[in-house]
């Protein structure tokens, strides 16, 4: 462990790096933070950090900079998580937003998120591929709305709300809704798209006079279903941050934005780990950013994850606060939905 004058010269070397992403030096941390140590004190003090490995030494300044390790150190030891009551108002709007679908409101919390820290989010949501489905389901909302609910055998739920016209009736919703669970249920998520193509259409034309509108709405709803866990928001806010001015940087991270193999290496395999962080060589392929990531139950067997990428130089403080309270959230949600779907 570091002394306490020590702990006190990394957290603000780590938070003014962070700030203003300039290699610090002791006249900085004197005036700036009024360490009651003197210049040099406090540049003994920044060797020794170098020397075990905290803190870097820059070759264009005689200020150092945060390593690896000392982000390790401040994260683990030094960080107080806090999260103002203006931003959970902000998210509780989408939280308490029963309208949506579970699919919107957890994408709509990734943006909300890539807003606030003005970083990358990702939400990678369950798997799929070994899931079948169990049950299409219908609940008419007005005379010209449905909403369609699509539980899986591993408890994953979607919801799908559309607008029906005139001249198609409650009656031929429900008759398409069975002939769909009469001849889905039991089929893999990843080929339920196929088969409602070759197998279902035929029969739906066969017995309902405006098949076509109504197949459509639930092909959309199935596709929607099937396609990749991993949702983006925010990619471009990486190109504005310093550490990636070099090109070079820049390729790789894009390189692993279009690689759902990396994002999902990074999923915790307990979904009670909380929020996790990876910094710098913890994150497979890209090991010039850190990453933070909160899971959230989907089902007693299943999980989500939403994260958030940045450099190593991020706001960790924020970061982790928003990450934690946006997972807790969408988890109370999942645990809702699957109570309804239970009653």
């Amino acid at each position: 462990m570091l002394s306490a004058r020590q702990t006190t010269v990394l957290k603000c070397i780590v938070e003014e790096f962070i700030a203003t992403a300039e290699p610090v030096g002791s006249k900085t941390l004197m005036q700036k933070y009024q360490l009651p140590y003197s210049s040099a004190t406090i540049r003994n003090e920044m060797a020794a950090l170098e020397d075990q490995g905290y803190l870097e030494k820059t070759h264009t300044s005689s200020g150092r900079i945060p390593s690896a390790s000392g982000y390790r150190y401040y994260v683990d030891h030094l960080l107080e998580t806090r999260i103002e009551d203006k931003v959970k108002h902000q998210m509780q709007v989408i939280f308490n937003d029963h309208q949506r679908s579970l699919t919107d409101i957890v994408q709509q919390s990734c943006e909300m998120l890539s807003e606030l820290t003005h970083l990358t989010s990702v939400v990678l949501g369950p798997d799929s591929t070994y899931e079948s489905l169990q049950q299409i389901t219908i609940v008419p909302l007005t005379s010209q709305s449905v909403t369609v609910i699509i539980v899986t055998d591993k408890g994953h739920v979607e919801n799908k709300t559309f607008t029906i016209n005139d001249y198609i009736s409650m009656e031929d919703i429900r008759s398409c809704v069975g002939v769909m669970n009469d001849m889905l249920v039991g089929t893999p998520i990843d080929e339920v798209t196929t088969k409602l193509e070759n197998d279902v259409k035929p029969v739906l034309a066969s017995r309902i006079q405006e098949h076509e509108i109504l197949f459509n709405a639930f092909l959309e709803a199935f596709m929607k279903f099937a396609q990749s866990n991993v949702y983006f928001s925010g990619k471009e806010n990486m190109i504005y941050q310093p550490e990636f001015n070099d090109v070079q940087k820049l390729r790789r991270l894009v390189h692993a934005f279009e690689n759902s193999q990396t994002w999902n290496a990074l999923i915790p395999a307990n979904a009670d780990e909380g929020v996790t962080v990876k910094i710098g060589a913890d994150v497979p392929l890209i090991n010039d950013v850190s990453v933070i990531s909160g899971t959230f139950k989907t089902s007693e067997t299943s999980h989500g994850t939403i994260s958030v990428i940045g450099p190593t130089r991020m706001p960790y403080e924020k970061v982790i606060s928003l990450v934690e309270y946006v997972a807790k959230n969408i988890e109370v949600i999942f645990e809702e939905q699957e109570s309804k779907n239970k009653r």
